[in-house]
């Protein structure tokens, strides 16, 4: 990380922008996630008194791998208990041209884009019922990876495969044809355009002359389907739009080379494909773009599904089944269906029972929170129990920088070393960074 600190203007500053505070909390925040030495819950056995310290998560977004899967199970339960309705759903993918994607950073211009995906596909499903009264139940989750740790913008999104009148009838329009992914993909190209042309960043002449292009870079998905009731598929299928940029099965480290051997998502034939290779700096790099700025909604709901609506709906059943709404408080929904409990989370993102007794039948109980600030007792605590306690440390250049600043030296002072005693060196390859994006351009 010191390395990468102070290489970062002079290598990444001109393509990928300056280092943004957020994006260095949480990348100093995985290093402490999970450690003994920045504090502690204290869990006790309440059969036969055994102890236990469970270390705290970081619980912030884009590197961690195990906290952003955390998020992804909340999410699966309010979305299963929530908000959507009991009918069929399919997933949509909405990509744009590479050379499009930059104008679309920034929180205004995400959200314009979010609302332009939603606007487009409220029109697809008016035009193909004949209703014009209707809403698309629609969740859209921004990605901003491909799967090689590129940085690749691109909408992932939920929708009830049919529209809802106002009267909550759902009127069910599959895409099973294919011109209708086509003509959904004419509607989505036309408003991007129209959007980019209204806010002053294209202009008219180049969007017509986009829309004659037989392959304007613009396409939609919606080949995954969610049949009413599956929630084991609706499930995956959340998870997969709410994952982390990158996983720690998909990573491996050469320390000789300094390079990160990264891995595809899916597998074939039980294997993960290699999709790219980075070395060590250039990687940090590519997370740190990976990290949202702060206060970024990254998941959002509309039409049907939007809080709005929902609330809406959620006050009229309230009204309808009480005697005299007039004069009784609306409750607010249940905490346990916002909330689900560290232990649960644990259970099903590594299948293990975290609060199980290792020593017998029992349950283990938290009893106490130990807090950075309690510096002294955690090194009271973690010293009698023979645990290290220090905080990560670097430990000196990795290996492959020490034989680039081995080699950078003798080039140097080639002309203080005589030629039959100069030290007999290796041909080192010097460590060169092959950008394939360059959208700070």
């Amino acid at each position: 990380m010191d390395t990468f600190y102070e290489a970062y203007d002079h290598t990444f500053l001109d393509n990928h922008g300056a280092l943004t505070d957020t994006s260095i909390k949480a990348l100093e925040g995985f290093l402490r996630c999970g450690r003994l030495a920045f504090g502690f819950g204290r869990a006790r056995c309440t059969d036969c008194g055994h102890e236990s310290l469970v270390p705290f998560s970081c619980q912030l977004r884009g590197v961690c791998p195990s906290c952003q899967q955390k998020r992804a199970e909340i999410l699966c339960r309010v979305v299963r208990e929530e908000v959507i309705e009991p009918v069929a759903h399919r997933q949509l993918v909405f990509v744009l041209p590479r050379n499009l994607r930059r104008l679309f950073y920034g929180q205004e211009m995400l959200t314009l884009l979010c609302r332009t995906a939603v606007d487009a596909t409220t029109e697809f499903y008016r035009t193909g019922l004949g209703l014009q009264d209707l809403k698309v139940g629609m969740m859209v989750i921004p990605q901003f990876f491909g799967d090689r740790l590129n940085h690749h913008l691109h909408l992932h999104s939920l929708i009830s495969d049919g529209a809802f009148d106002t009267e909550g009838n759902f009127y069910r329009l599959a895409m099973d044809m294919e011109h209708d992914i086509a003509a959904l993909n004419t509607l989505w190209t036309k408003r991007v355009l129209d959007a980019l042309v209204k806010n002053k960043r294209m202009t008219p002449q180049h969007r017509d002359d986009r829309l004659q292009w037989r392959h304007t870079g613009f396409s939609v998905d919606g080949s995954v389907k969610v049949t009413a009731g599956d929630h084991g598929r609706l499930e995956r299928l959340i998870r997969y739009m709410a994952r982390p940029a990158i996983a720690f099965d998909r990573v491996s480290y050469d320390a000789n080379t300094g390079k990160v051997v990264v891995r595809g998502a899916k597998k074939r034939a039980g294997m993960r494909k290699v999709v790219a290779q980075y070395y060590a700096l250039e990687f940090l790099s590519l997370l740190a773009l990976q990290v949202p700025p702060p206060r970024t909604h990254m998941v959002r709901y509309y039409g049907y599904y939007s809080n709005a609506a929902r609330g809406k709906r959620r006050k009229r059943d309230e009204g309808a089944d009480s005697p005299n709404p007039q004069q009784e408080e609306t409750p607010s929904p249940k905490a346990s269906l916002r909330r689900m409990g560290w232990a649960e989370l644990i259970r099903k993102v590594f299948e293990v029972e975290p609060l199980a007794c290792p020593k017998c039948p029992g349950e283990m109980k938290l009893i106490a929170f130990i807090t950075q600030r309690q510096s002294d007792v955690i090194e009271k605590i973690l010293t009698q129990l023979g645990e290290d306690d220090s905080p990560p440390k670097a430990t000196g250049p990795p290996i492959w920088l020490q034989r680039l600043q081995a080699a950078e030296h003798n080039v140097v002072y080639a002309h203080v070393y005589d030629v039959d005693d100069a030290p007999k060196e290796e041909n080192y390859d010097v460590v060169t960074i092959d950008y394939d994006m360059n959208w700070g351009s």
